[in-house]
């Protein structure tokens, strides 16, 4: 190896250029006065001293006690043996005080908890990106402006309900945007597989550790609660300030009944062609229907919502949505034609 790659080394090792000359003069050139260091290593005669200083505090170079003092290069086996120490140990801190501060999760069956504010922001925007059908959402509008790329992203090809804390003005990027100044808890349901729960307060902290905890709930029984809390008690309470003026695009697919319903009430899609995948609400049997749209509810609060379809063969069926128990058929997924 020449000089060259050693001095690349001892950059790398975190060594200015000054520094790695006055050491590799002292080590071939043995003990030398502060002014012939100097000379020699062609660093300018001002700068020694901070040089000499730099160096001894990292352990490379000692000085005499005799006059003139004389700076000696230590050797580089005791230089870098006690720079791996000094390198391990501040590993093993920075391991124990991070491992102590950052707890990605806890897994409880179908809820893990979180409590990494990193790790939150990244389950929600995978949820986000992994949606293919329906996406409600409520979050506060600082958290709103880090993950508004990807619900922009995502606009166009899913139904998105956004309720929004603490602003009026926000990006267009749902179907549908409410909001509110007081906040309440950071809510997210991906299509029926997937919910995010966390109090108002988690991201309050300056620490990367959330202030409380947050759940990401696979449950389809805590999800639908979940559904219910952000439709019924939630959504009616925002004030809406926009929503999409446009025709559906056909085909379109819903997992939920009531944008369905919005959408034949607002464009009257009494007599389109909807296909439907769910089951039987008496008997729990799987169900494929083709049917026509020709009548539709939705109760004043907005509690109770369906479809009425016939098939071809003049049968008639009640559709209802997610745990539907008045109707003829729980949905999973209704796929509207033009």
């Amino acid at each position: 190896m020449d000089e060259e790659e050693i001095k690349a080394l001892l950059k790398d090792l975190g060594l200015n250029g000054y520094e790695i000359r006055a050491y590799l003069t002292l080590i071939k050139g043995g003990p030398l006065t502060a002014g012939e260091l100097a000379s020699l290593s062609k660093v300018p005669q001002p700068r020694i001293y901070d040089v000499v200083r730099s160096l001894m505090g990292r352990g490379f170079v000692a000085v005499t006690s005799e006059r003139p003092k004389k700076i000696i290069g230590v050797d580089p086996e005791k230089v870098f043996e006690t720079m791996k120490q000094n390198y391990l140990k501040k590993i093993e801190l920075a391991k124990k005080e991070l491992k102590a501060m950052y707890t990605p999760y806890e897994s409880h069956g179908n809820v893990v908890m979180v409590k990494s504010k990193t790790t939150l922001e990244d389950y929600i925007k995978e949820a986000i990106k992994s949606t293919k059908y329906h996406l409600s959402l409520a979050v506060p509008f600082t958290l709103l402006k880090r993950i508004a790329p990807v619900l922009k992203a995502k606009n166009r090809e899913v139904t998105i309900n956004l309720f929004v804390y603490g602003a009026n003005h926000v990006p267009k990027v749902a179907e549908r945007i409410k909001v509110r100044e007081i906040e309440d808890p950071i809510i997210l349901i991906q299509d029926k597989n997937l919910g995010i729960y966390a109090p108002p307060e988690v991201f309050e902290s300056r620490e990367q550790t959330l202030r409380g905890y947050a759940l990401i709930i696979n449950d389809k029984d805590l999800l639908f609660i979940l559904d219910r809390y952000f439709s019924c008690v939630l959504w009616p309470t925002g004030k809406l300030v926009y929503k999409r003026a446009r025709k559906p695009s056909f085909p379109k697919s819903y997992t939920h009944i009531r944008p369905l319903v919005k959408d034949i009430m607002e464009h009257n899609l009494v007599g389109k062609e909807i296909e439907v995948y769910g089951k039987f609400v008496k008997t729990k049997e799987p169900v494929h229907l083709i049917g026509k749209i020709i009548d539709f509810f939705e109760s004043e609060e907005e509690v109770i919502s369906n479809i009425t379809i016939e098939t071809k063969d003049g049968k008639r069926y009640v559709i209802g949505g997610w745990n539907a128990s008045l109707e003829d058929i729980e949905a999973d997924l209704m796929i509207l034609r033009g």
